[in-house]
């Protein structure tokens, strides 16, 4: 019987009737929801795309307000490239992607 997509979810996310009292119950419950959380074709996977899109298209805005948010506007930008790189590296398992992703900061991640 396959799983829909909302029971996956269930089954990654922690439920009160699973055993809340045992490290390995929430090591479980972890491993779940990364396995949930890392799989491609998940809305997750893109995070870091997705953040260097929305990080360009909020700059690419005339309200100059928002460019106060930030100290240096081009560090930000620059950093949001460097993590979705990493990022992709990792993904793709290309050769050095560990040290891509610990010089982008996103090695815990």
């Amino acid at each position: 019987m396959a799983h829909s997509g909302q029971d996956a979810l269930k089954d990654a996310m922690y439920w009160k009737e699973k055993d809340e009292s045992t490290i390995i119950a929430l090591a479980e419950m972890m491993k779940s929801y990364e396995q949930y959380r890392s799989h491609p074709s998940r809305v997750m996977a893109p995070l870091y795309a997705n953040r260097l899109k929305y990080v360009e298209k909020l700059f690419r805005r005339d309200d100059q307000r928002y460019l106060a948010l930030f100290n240096d506007p081009k560090d930000v930008i620059e950093l949001a490239r460097q993590q979705k790189d990493a990022h992709t590296a990792g993904m793709l398992g290309t050769p050095g992607w560990q040290k891509k992703m610990r010089d982008a900061g996103i090695w815990d991640d």
